[in-house]
């Protein structure tokens, strides 16, 4: 190489550029698994308080939805320990918790060792997903639920009296308007002064579609998976039967009639799309 080459300016910018274009893709390589594993690996803890005159002090819920099998690290001890951490009365499981292809024992074993850990917390109310209702093997889920010390709660209700006062949790798994015993039933549920009404619900579009027209205190459910891939400054991309840039993809809305909570959930469905900006969520409701 002569003297000319190793002094050539331009030689020199075109190695610099090619180092920064080298140091750039190995930042935004690096940025994009951070970003992978934080939305898909790590769990956040969202925290809400809503007001009732129906309880005296403070009544916490903490919310598990759409795990679709997922096992984060520790065989799920992380999550069992987040939850613990946050000391919950009440823990809702509202749906999806293993997905319409989980078919294997394995699978129902995932099941029941995820309900007994969540049991070993606090008292677990079970309501169904659509994952759970179309699998094939639905009636080893519902063994499955019934065999552990949680309470599946589909068109059913029980009451609890808590410290702060009488609580009335039911579940509904599938609604439309036209559908008489389903409006039965929330007529039914929601006919009470005296308790606060809860109601485990996976599709946050069933009460948009009626179920709001009932006085219900709050309505908890998943579903949406807060969109799957959240933009910023814009969030959720896509929500099941809402569409592009839905409204209703993840947080606490207060309506007409009570409230609507919709956790943005733990897994993704198909399990091999990744979450992006959109950290797995437990959701905290301090009812006070």
């Amino acid at each position: 190489m002569t003297n000319t080459q190793k002094n050539n300016p331009h030689r020199k910018k075109h190695t610099l550029r090619n180092g920064l274009l080298i140091v750039l893709a190995v930042v935004l390589f690096a940025g994009i698994c951070l970003e992978l594993y934080h939305s898909n690996r790590t769990i956040s803890t969202t925290c809400y308080t809503m007001e009732s005159d129906k309880l005296e002090g403070n009544f916490r819920i903490a919310v598990v939805s759409d795990l679709h099998g997922k096992k984060f690290k520790g065989n799920n001890e992380y999550l069992y320990r987040k939850i613990r951490d946050e000391n919950p009365d009440v823990i809702l499981t509202v749906g999806d918790i293993i997905s319409r292809n989980s078919l294997k024992d394995s699978d129902m074993e995932y099941l029941s060792e995820v309900l007994q850990n969540l049991c070993d917390i606090a008292p677990v109310y079970f309501s169904l997903g659509n994952h759970e209702r179309s699998n094939d093997r639905f009636d080893d889920i519902i063994d499955t639920v019934n065999a552990s010390d949680a309470t599946l709660l589909e068109k059913e209700y029980t009451e609890l009296f808590t410290n702060a006062g009488k609580v009335r949790i039911g579940g509904l798994s599938y609604y439309r308007r036209w559908d008489e015993e389903a409006n039965t039933f929330v007529s039914d549920f929601a006919n009470t002064e005296e308790a606060f009404t809860l109601l485990l619900c996976h599709n946050p579009e069933f009460y948009l579609w009626g179920i709001r027209n009932y006085s219900l205190d709050l309505t908890v459910s998943g579903h949406t998976h807060g969109g799957m891939i959240r933009l910023p400054f814009r969030g959720a991309l896509y929500a099941p039967e809402q569409g592009w840039f839905p409204e209703y993809d993840k947080g606490l809305f207060h309506m007409e009639n009570g409230a609507l909570a919709v956790s943005a959930g733990l897994g993704s469905s198909p399990e091999f799309i990744p979450r992006i900006n959109n950290q797995p969520e437990i959701l905290i409701i301090d009812v006070t």
